[in-house]
């Protein structure tokens, strides 16, 4: 896969914002069921798994969906990405995730004796990323127990 690119704003001001980044293959296909090592200094930390969707408005486009899941199997709430910006794909484009680490859940008693759980995000965090082949990932989302409806 080629890299992406940064729009050239030289070329027609007048269609491209600053923000704008060119993806290097516009359907995303790697990013559909692809899955990716989440690393720190190298010690795995977890893994980045993703699907692709499709936004209509305000033009039709591809829209990647992630699931972190931790060593210890525990998976974070579903995020998106999207452009103009592709600020996820553009990090991972480049090796990186800056997200932050494992949610701190908790579990209150609210007046009336039922529990509330809760959850907050953990440190931010930047993580070494790399994808794995397909074949691999294929195997690794079968191992993380991934379904769609985790995104």
């Amino acid at each position: 896969m080629k890299p992406c690119k940064i729009a050239d704003m030289s070329r027609d001001r007048s269609k491209r914002r600053d923000d704008e980044y060119v993806l290097a293959d516009p359907q995303l296909r790697a990013y559909d069921h692809g899955v990716g090592t989440l690393k720190v200094d190298g010690v795995l930390q977890g893994h980045l798994a993703s699907v692709v969707g499709e936004i209509k408005f305000p033009s039709k486009s591809p829209w990647p969906w992630f699931v972190i899941v931790w060593t210890d199997g525990t998976k974070e709430p579903a995020f998106e990405d999207y452009g103009p910006g592709w600020h996820t794909v553009r990090e991972l484009e480049a090796g990186v995730l800056d997200h932050y680490g494992p949610s701190i859940r908790r579990d209150h008693r609210c007046l009336f004796g039922r529990t509330i759980h809760s959850s907050q995000a953990g440190p931010a965090r930047v993580f070494e990323f790399a994808w794995l082949s397909s074949d691999d990932a294929a195997t690794k989302w079968r191992e993380l127990g991934l379904e769609d409806s985790d995104f």
